[in-house]
């Protein structure tokens, strides 16, 4: 436990991200951060949408959403300073300390807390489940390095992070009821309901693939022991009081938000149905190294096309009649859960399902191709579980198991060829010796901590470089644009107006520096009422009925009511002119475009140079 504490400290005290934020900068050429390594453009719901949010916070001391827009709170799981939401988002707090402490450390604390959830509480609560001590590891490096890790920024160890803590938690509740410790107990209990309840908001759907396995698992062994049945019904029963009082409180708090997500167009009311996906969406994730610099797939992205170890699932199947045999009843119980949620997740993934999976609760609410990114974190899971109970002669099953996941790994690795054709052959090899590798020497020797250690070297080897290291905050805080996106912040706040900006690059350093908004991002959904302003017969709502988006305001509409355009699927442009804005109702006094804007309504009062142009700022006058 203290080598894990020691580097958080060190992470944050160096103000330590692995945030692409650097890529917003005055040039306009990713030198906007000091940092070693490359940033990862295509993750730009990162560094272009929950940096900036995050800073925001830091900023104002609470979060804060556009006037068109919804708080961003259940999404980003930060806090704007209501009391239940406080509590759930405990870590989202370390962000309202802006006034007092460096941003650089309080940005690095936060987005570094997920990590040391999961270090702290997965090897233990694997080992609780079964697996031994060299295996308990294996899954941690198996989920932290995964490549959906690494090409989603470490977006599903957040959310493992949380269902972790929240099951090991519980498990030591559990403990201590047995112990006759009841309030400790009970106390503990309410400690694992706040951290389980964080599965509820974040990326729901990824929840349902990684989370929910590994939280049922527990809760399946806690229950199947029977020397202990009692004892932990009552635990897990406390548990889940507090979480559903926490969850309730929270989405009490955020009805508005909570609603407006649930009645948009996209996510809340789009229904899905299982899908085939492709083997190298389901099987490739052994090869996705050296994407860094290659070319752009010829579907989707480098993000899209990465995944977990399925792979993993495989192997599974192979030792799992000599591991079986000698698994306890309550061991048996979370494999067979485990086992379960890869099947289900896979199949989905695999399959067809028509029109039935439209109306099956919660798996209509999951892409396919985002169970076949997550489906590899359960089987890793199950593999290291499975692998802890091999004993005796284990050579033969070794190598069955390397042929077996050697050919996956060909079929998966070799059909990312079709889709990233600057994979060269070498590279499909290459994964496929390093798979087999490491399914050999993990199957041969599970007591062993070497394969453990060779899987590690592996993997940082396959995508250590994926992500930046950054120092800071980069020049969203400190460079001349930030200095005048503060100034304006000034004026915009003694006047009681707000602010829009025409670019995704003008809205982050503007939204980074606490700026008031009428632009900005819209992740939760609308309001209503005020897009009824500028678009009053609903026209376009179709359009801004949504969350997860950019939202633009270009002063180049029509002079009678603006005109909505959604550029690409995740992007709202309000065409507005300057002369509507200014007579609105939506109080808005300064737009800072990308161009240069003329008329008897807007006045420049400056310029700065911002994402490799200027961006000029002019104040709104209502000329009728």
């Amino acid at each position: 436990m203290l080598l894990p504490l020691l580097a958080y400290v060190v992470i944050t005290l160096g103000g330590l991200t692995t945030s692409s934020l650097g890529l917003l900068s005055v040039a306009g050429d990713g030198s906007g951060a000091d940092q070693w390594g490359d940033s990862l453009p295509i993750r730009s719901d990162e560094w272009l949408t929950q940096a900036p949010i995050d800073l925001s916070v830091l900023a104002n001391g609470s979060s804060s959403a556009p006037a068109l827009s919804q708080d961003p709170d259940l999404i980003y799981q930060i806090s704007s300073g209501q009391v239940v939401e406080s509590v759930l988002f405990h870590e989202g707090n370390l962000l309202r300390l802006g006034e007092w402490l460096p941003d650089t450390m309080l940005f690095a604390a936060f987005r570094a807390w997920p990590w040391l959830l999961l270090v702290l509480a997965l090897p233990p609560l694997l080992r609780r489940l079964g697996a031994s001590r060299p295996m308990s590891w294996l899954g941690l490096v198996l989920v932290f390095l995964a490549p959906a890790s690494l090409w989603w920024s470490f977006m599903p160890v957040r959310i493992m992070a949380f269902a972790a803590a929240g099951s090991y938690v519980l498990w030591l509740a559990r403990d201590r009821m047995v112990a006759g410790r009841r309030v400790t107990a009970v106390l503990q209990a309410a400690v694992a309901g706040i951290l389980l309840a964080r599965l509820v908001t974040y990326y729901v759907p990824w929840s349902l693939t990684l989370g929910v396995p590994l939280v049922v698992a527990t809760g399946v062994y806690l229950v199947a022991d029977r020397l202990t049945r009692r004892q932990a019904l009552v635990t897990v029963g406390a548990g889940a009081l507090v979480s559903l009082a926490v969850l309730a409180g929270t989405l009490l708090e955020n009805a508005a938000s909570l609603s407006a997500e649930l009645n948009t167009v996209y996510p809340g009311l789009r229904r899905v149905t299982g899908a085939t996906q492709t083997p190298a969406q389901l099987l490739g994730g052994p090869g996705l190294f050296e994407m860094e610099t290659a070319g752009s797939p010829t579907i989707l992205n480098q993000s899209e096309i990465s995944s977990a170890f399925l792979v993993c699932g495989l192997w599974a199947v192979v030792v799992w009649r000599r591991a079986w045999s000698r698994a306890t009843t309550a061991q048996r119980g979370a494999i067979v859960t485990l086992a379960a949620a890869t099947g289900l997740w896979s199949s989905w993934a695999m399959f067809p399902w028509g029109a039935l999976g439209e109306h099956l609760p919660l798996l209509s609410s999951v892409l396919p191709v985002r169970a076949a990114q997550t489906v590899g974190y359960p089987a890793a899971l199950l593999l290291v579980l499975l692998a802890s109970r091999l004993e005796g002669p284990t050579a033969r099953l070794a190598a069955g198991s390397a042929a077996v996941t050697a050919a996956a790994t060909a079929f998966g690795v070799g059909d990312l060829q079709r889709v990233l054709p600057t994979v060269p052959t070498w590279q499909v090899w290459v994964s496929v010796l390093a798979v087999a590798a490491v399914t050999y020497a993990v199957t041969r020797w599970p007591a062993r901590a070497w394969p453990v250690v060779g899987t590690l070297v592996v993997c940082l080897l396959a995508g250590a470089d994926t992500n930046p290291v950054v120092h800071g905050v980069g020049q969203l805080r400190t460079s001349p644009a930030a200095d005048a996106a503060r100034a304006l912040v000034a004026r915009a706040e003694d006047e009681g107006v707000l602010v829009a900006a025409s670019s995704p690059a003008g809205n982050a350093i503007l939204v980074a520096n606490g700026a008031p908004m009428l632009s900005g991002y819209q992740v939760t959904g609308p309001v209503e009422s005020a897009w009824r302003e500028v678009d009053p017969d609903g026209q376009y709502e179709e359009i801004w009925n949504r969350g997860a988006s950019y939202l633009l305001v270009a002063g180049d509409g029509p002079r009678e009511e603006p005109t909505i355009e959604a550029t690409a699927p995740d992007v709202i442009v309000v065409h507005a002119h300057p002369c509507w804005l200014a007579a609105s109702d939506l109080d808005v006094g300064y737009l800072v475009s990308t161009t240069e804007l003329t008329g008897p309504c807007v006045r420049e009062v400056r310029s700065f140079a911002w994402s490799g142009g200027p961006q000029y700022v002019y104040a709104l006058r209502d000329r009728g």
